[in-house]
């Protein structure tokens, strides 16, 4: 399924948002700002997906000017793949407040995390 809109908010250093209607868009976004991120540590960004047949992920991305690629894709299906078998495990997050929400698409976050990877284009 096909990105219909990403909404990114940089919640740290210079406060911006931005509505594109890609992932590469988003990505380009995040590497101009993490051009103005600190040296050390990271500035925090809040980013919400939005797909065309209305799922929605959302999550926090971490600038550093110290990286060297910036992948919204990369950090979404490191995050999903991570819920597919912990959440699983545990039987739920260890940290919510840093975890992704996602729209219900499963019984439960574990196997949502499996259908949005098998499904969506991250």
């Amino acid at each position: 399924m096909e990105v219909s809109r990403v909404v990114i908010e940089r919640l740290d250093g210079m406060p911006s948002k931005a509505r594109v209607t890609s992932i590469e868009a988003a990505n380009k976004v995040l590497d101009n700002w993490a051009s103005c991120a600190p040296e050390s540590g990271y500035d925090q960004c809040d980013f919400q997906i939005l797909f065309e047949d209305g799922f929605r992920y959302q999550g926090h991305y971490p600038l550093s000017k110290t990286q060297k690629r910036v992948s919204l894709s990369r950090h979404i299906r490191k995050q999903l793949t991570a819920l597919a078998t912990t959440a699983a495990k545990a039987g739920k997050a260890a940290d919510e407040e840093d975890q992704p929400v996602m729209s219900p698409i499963g019984s439960d976050l574990a196997e949502s995390a499996r259908i949005a990877l098998d499904h969506y284009n991250f």
